[in-house]
């Protein structure tokens, strides 16, 4: 028996059959863009419709936004606005006759994280067209009420916010280029996408140390499409972090890229299972 889970993010959608920890295919599709709700909805409905088997029990789905955990409505969808205050996990379950429930996408990423590696109290953080984060407390992930516990994209920093600094968003807007391009100059020692990288380093920084201040976690685990660069800013971030936080807080902490291309996928199969065993699963 396995659950079909379904990464949503503004440009694609990845979907798996997963059993357990195991995925046992994945699938990538383009998500159509500037569409309404029915549209969108329509896609969904194809793309889920094309990998259900008689094994499937249920689908689990993350979504870059916020989410009322009791209802199951969309509260805020910024990447895809055509999703916002709607019931996507109900009507699904109408279309579908099967079980099926929705959470964060960075939350998602943490909970496969610590199942995956066995975290106990760790932050997953996803860098990637934006900044999102994932809380896990004595083993268990703690959403907040509305899904927004780990929204530390959000908080004020500079001329604006945390996002605007440590995602992608970045190096668009502070060097005119893709961090995809950077990275690749940075492989090929480019000194202009290193030094891009060490400050970008040190933005991220002062986000983990807000987060420190915080949470803290004894583990950090970084995702998203960005963390791909970790090898090129870890060591700024470092550095720049011992002038903002405890020293003991350091002492143990470990950072780290995911070594999981796809940990947001069994995040969402671990996270159906958990709400099917709990008494609000719906």
């Amino acid at each position: 028996m396995s659950v079909l889970c379904l990464d949503l993010g503004g440009t694609k959608l990845m979907l798996a059959q997963v059993e357990g920890k195991t995925l046992l295919d994945t699938w990538r599709y383009p998500v159509p863009a500037d569409g309404n709700f029915e549209q969108l909805f329509d896609f969904l409905v194809t793309c889920i419709h094309s990998h259900l088997t008689p094994e499937t029990y249920g689908i689990s789905i993350g979504i870059p936004g916020m989410v009322d955990m009791h209802s199951g409505t969309l509260l805020e969808v910024l990447n895809i606005p055509a999703l916002t205050a709607t019931q996507l996990a109900q009507q699904l379950k109408n279309t579908f006759e099967m079980d099926v429930v929705v959470n964060n996408d960075a939350n998602l990423f943490a909970l496969g994280e610590a199942v995956l590696n066995h975290n106990q109290d760790m932050l997953g953080i996803t860098l990637g067209t934006g900044v999102g984060a994932g809380v896990i407390f004595n083993g268990q992930l703690y959403s907040g009420k509305h899904c927004a516990a780990g929204e530390i994209g959000s908080l004020s920093y500079r001329d604006g916010i945390i996002e605007h600094y440590c995602s992608g968003q970045y190096f668009t807007t502070h060097h005119h280029i893709s961090g995809e391009y950077l990275y690749q100059k940075a492989c090929e020692g480019d000194s202009q996408a290193l030094q891009a990288f060490a400050h970008f380093g040190e933005h991220l920084a002062h986000m983990i140390a807000q987060t420190l201040l915080v949470y803290d976690p004894k583990d950090i685990v970084l995702g998203g499409s960005v963390s791909q660069s970790f090898p090129f800013f870890i060591e700024a971030l470092k550095q720049k972090l011992q002038s903002l936080v405890y020293g003991p807080q350091l002492a143990d902490l470990t950072i780290s890229a995911s070594q999981h291309h796809n940990a947001a996928l069994i995040g969402a199969a671990q996270w159906f299972l958990q709400q099917q065993k709990s008494s609000d699963f719906n």
